[in-house]
């Protein structure tokens, strides 16, 4: 491991990844501007280049820090959750928290990168990470289920149901328990589970 990597974040790059953050999500890609993220992070113009090559590098970066945000949220919810339906819920309600906690960030990090940066392979990486909540729901624990389908397709599918399963629940006041329990037994059931 190199010397960079063991290295804590300075102060600086902490203040630009959250001044990064806000804009990002608040203003969109496009409005935001380098010098804009330096002026709310407090910092000189020429302070941003120093740790982004660019504002593309900038917001890719955002967006792999809202990601890991997330999934370690997941994994640090699912030590001893047990069942397929059980981790599912678990799942869904640490999206939904975590949507409301973060409002579009879940957008502005899952989906954008690939909208930014479409010949970066790192933004699709960004975009497949989505598809890896799968895995944890499953626990890799039914072999056949995985070799069955193509679980990147089907984790990807489920995403957009879950966007789409929000927006409805949102605007015809669904309870979210009743929301992710009847995600939680379709997909369970959509997969041979249940």
């Amino acid at each position: 491991m190199s010397e960079l990597a063991l290295k804590a974040p300075s102060n600086t790059l902490l203040r630009l990844r959250a001044a990064a953050r806000e804009l990002f999500v608040r203003d969109g890609y496009h409005t935001t501007r380098p010098q804009d993220i330096a002026r709310v992070a407090g910092v000189a113009n020429g302070t941003f280049y120093l740790h982004f090559k660019d504002k593309k590098v900038a917001f890719l970066d955002f967006a792999a820090e809202a990601q890991t945000e997330l999934v370690g949220m997941q994994k640090l919810s699912l030590e001893g959750v047990e069942g397929h339906r059980e981790r599912w819920r678990v799942i869904f309600d640490v999206i939904i928290t975590f949507g409301i906690d973060h409002p579009g960030v879940l957008s502005a990090a899952f989906l954008d990168p690939v909208l930014i940066a479409p010949d970066d392979e790192e933004a699709w990486h960004m975009y497949n990470r989505m598809g890896e909540f799968i895995g944890l729901a499953m626990d890799l624990e039914n072999q056949n289920v995985a070799q069955e389908y193509d679980m990147a397709l089907i984790s990807h599918a489920i995403c957009g149901m879950l966007r789409h399963a929000l927006t409805y629940a949102s605007r015809n006041k669904v309870e979210r328990k009743k929301l992710i329990d009847d995600l939680s037994l379709f997909i369970d059931r959509g997969l041979g589970f249940g």
